[in-house]
């Protein structure tokens, strides 16, 4: 058995389908696409692909640490107290526990995340 696990973006396992919250939910309305890719066997490393439609919601990580590279689309994170940082494909960055904001979807976006629980 290999140490390595390939993203192959042509050949994604069966997906899993979400909204966000309804308590979470700002505007429009955003659907979320998960294809989950790998998981640590203790259950605490989890990765994949994901992708949300145009709308906004609160976005909230609670004690989770989440690695994110964005691959397509453009969003505007607004984290609480901070202005408006907006990412597209190219961009990476770290939510960190205790993070809260506000992930507005202006295009279709899609990324890939490795989360620590």
């Amino acid at each position: 058995m290999s140490g390595l696990t390939f993203f192959d973006f042509e050949n994604l396992p069966a997906p899993r389908h979400g909204v966000p919250l309804a308590d979470r939910l700002i505007e429009g309305e955003p659907k979320f696409t998960t294809w989950d890719i790998e998981t640590s066997a203790d259950g605490t490393v989890t990765s994949g692909i994901w992708e949300v439609t145009p709308g906004a919601y609160w976005s909230i990580k609670g004690d989770s640490w989440e690695f994110c590279s964005i691959l397509s689309g453009v969003s505007e994170l607004i984290e609480e107290g901070l202005p408006p940082r907006r990412v597209q494909a190219g961009d990476s960055f770290v939510m960190k526990p205790g993070f809260k904001g506000i992930w507005r979807v202006i295009e279709t976006t899609r990324k890939l995340w490795v989360q620590k629980d």
